[in-house]
């Protein structure tokens, strides 16, 4: 449900968890600071799915 997503997402924001499996909807939308890595377990379908997958850490020079 949407309230569990929230839920391991914020402690994940903050630090309470250590790793996030998600799926390709994760590539879009989330912003979360100082995310050092983004494993891909599967090649992504095509060159743009790949930018927002690994976009993930590499936001602003940040």
């Amino acid at each position: 449900e949407q309230r569990d997503r929230d839920q391991v997402l914020a402690m994940f924001s903050n630090r309470s968890l250590s790793v996030l499996v998600a799926t390709d909807v994760a590539a879009r939308g989330l912003d979360i600071d100082a995310l050092d890595m983004v494993i891909n377990v599967e090649l992504a379908r095509d060159s743009e799915i790949h930018i927002h997958r690994v976009g993930r850490t590499g936001r602003a020079g940040k």
